[in-house]
This record gives C-alpha cells, sequence and structure tokens, in this order.
C-alpha cells in the first residue's frame, strides 16, 4: 500500500516556511530546521525518510553541522537498525503517531458502506436524520469556529492543540488549490464538529478533528467523517488514512476512544518505526533531554 507523503512534500515545506521556519532538501527528503536557546538548534523530518541509510545519514550530518543542530529527528518510513549504522540513534517520543489505519477507497460505496461496522453505520444514518448539516470551506476565517471547538475538546480531553494561528497558515498555505478542507458540522445553526482533511495525491488525510461538548446525541462526528471519505473517493483518491491510532489496540492509551471511532470505518492498520534522534551533539542532547523534562513537570 503506496500512500503520497503530505508531510514530505514541497507544499508542506511551503507551509513551514509561512511558520517563520526554514527547510532543507537532501535529495527528495524534507528537513525542517527548528531552533533552540543558544544559538542552536535541531532538524526534523517528519514521516521520513523513506529509508534511513548511511547516505542520508552522512548528508544531514554535514547540513546539522551547520546548521549548528544537537540532533536530527527522524520518522523513517520503514524498518532498519538502530545499530550498524555508525551514528548514535535514539528512541524519542512519537511527534506524529506511528501506527496508523488507512481505508482502500478502491472499493465502491456500497462495499464501503458494508464494511461499516453496524454501530457506526448507524450512528451515520442517524446524524443525517437530526438534520445535521456538513459544510466544507478553504476560507481561513473560519479557523475560529474551528478552534472554538477544538477548546472544548482540549479542556473535556485533557490534551493539547497547535495555535489558532498554526491551523489558519496552514489553511491559507494548502487551502487554495483545495489541498487542505475544513468540514464543519452544524446542528440546529451551531457549529458543533469540525475536521481538517488533506487531500495530496492519491491519499486524503484525516489531520486534525474535533467536537463540542453540546448535541453530543445527535453523531455529528461520524457524519462528518463519513462526508470526508465519500468527497476523497469523487476526487479520486485511492486512499483514505486516518493519521493515528491506538498500539495493539490498546485500552489504557489516550487515543483509545479515537481509535474505536475510527475503526468503525473499516481499514488497514499500517505500523512504521517511529520517531528517532540522530544525536549530533551528545553534550547538548543531554541538557536538551534534562531541559525537557523539567519543562515537562512544571
Amino acid at each position: 500500500m503506496s500512500t503520497d507523503n503530505l508531510l514530505q512534500s514541497k507544499r508542506w515545506a511551503e507551509f513551514q516556511k509561512a511558520l517563520g521556519r526554514e527547510v532543507f532538501w537532501i535529495e527528495d527528503a524534507l528537513l525542517i530546521k527548528n531552533n533552540l536557546p543558544k544559538n542552536k538548534c535541531y532538524l526534523f523530518c517528519p514521516w521520513g525518510p523513506e529509508k534511513l541509510n548511511q547516505d542520508f545519514l552522512f548528508k544531514a550530518k554535514l547540513l546539522a553541522k551547520k546548521e549548528k543542530a544537537i540532533f536530527i529527528r527522524v520518522e523513517p518510513r520503514a524498518g532498519f537498525k538502530t545499530k550498524g549504522l555508525g551514528y548514535r540513534i535514539k528512541k524519542t517520543k512519537d511527534i506524529h503517531p506511528k501506527n496508523t489505519l488507512v481505508l482502500d477507497l478502491t472499493q465502491g460505496e456500497e462495499e464501503l458502506l458494508k464494511n461499516l461496522k453496524q454501530k457506526t453505520r448507524y450512528n451515520i444514518n442517524l446524524a443525517a436524520k437530526k438534520g445535521v448539516k456538513i459544510e466544507t470551506t478553504t476560507n481561513p476565517e473560519h479557523i475560529k469556529v474551528f478552534y472554538k471547538i477544538i477548546e472544548q475538546t482540549n479542556k473535556r480531553d485533557h490534551v493539547r492543540s497547535h495555535s489558532k494561528d498554526y491551523y489558519k497558515k496552514m489553511l491559507e498555505s494548502l487551502g487554495d488549490d483545495g489541498i487542505l478542507r475544513l468540514y464543519l458540522a452544524r446542528y440546529n445553526n451551531q457549529y458543533i464538529a469540525g475536521n481538517l482533511i488533506a487531500f495530496y495525491g492519491n491519499t486524503a488525510t484525516y489531520l486534525h478533528g474535533a467536537s463540542s461538548d453540546s448535541e453530543r446525541n445527535v453523531m455529528a462526528p461520524y457524519l462528518l467523517q463519513w462526508q470526508a471519505i465519500k468527497d476523497a473517493k469523487e476526487y479520486g483518491c485511492q486512499y483514505y488514512d486516518f493519521f493515528g491510532i491506538a498500539p495493539n489496540d490498546s485500552v489504557r492509551h489516550p487515543w483509545a476512544g479515537i481509535t474505536r471511532f475510527k475503526k468503525g470505518f473499516g481499514g488497514t492498520q499500517i505500523n512504521f518505526p517511529g520517531t528517532y534522534d540522530v544525536v549530533i551533539s551528545g553534550g547538548w542532547y543531554m541538557m536538551y533531554k534534562i531541559f525537557r523534562t523539567l519543562n515537562r513537570l512544571r
């Protein structure tokens, strides 16, 4: 299953530049510079490179030394061995999900409906019968509506999100040609759920979602997701990536609830190695890890 990777595209690079970050390319791999105190930084290769090999590491190390980076953060798409490459490579907290769920859109709509779990199909129909309406937009000004819903989700589920400006710049950068669309669910003249869906190459990706505390009984997120899936198929996408599920169906994982929701739509689980740091400066890297640990404890 070969899904197109938005996070390693020129369009994602343009979005990162809009956030004020420097970007670099090592052949086909995008690296983003993240500034740190003391004129230091680290380089981040989101959902890349395709393969972590000697050639990439050698070129990335040269770039890291030039930019005074203390480590290179990578998310390889293929498995690799941390030993034997000649570099100190440390597993770190995953930035992007290493376990995801991908739905095959080459099936007919009837087949997709058939493969839904019964409860999911029931809730989609319930939301439609209740009168939930789905709206789509690429207007960055509508992010303020979405962000209000995000704030409720964060407070309820004890999660963190990006800033309002981050989402707005994302839609400004990727919305013009329809790569990114904001989906909003409206009920009784109130917006109660929203999703940001990316359509890139052969893959649609459910990047961000949120639901309101009110009117939860009308099951708006189910209809919202189903509409995005149907649109992705109509736009010619072959795959729909739900972008993150709990590993091994763990009931204690923070994503356990959202995983049950996503799996109700069907799909195949895909696993990646996760996020790793290639250490360039051991002393500075140790200080960075200590600072991050202390900062999380505050």
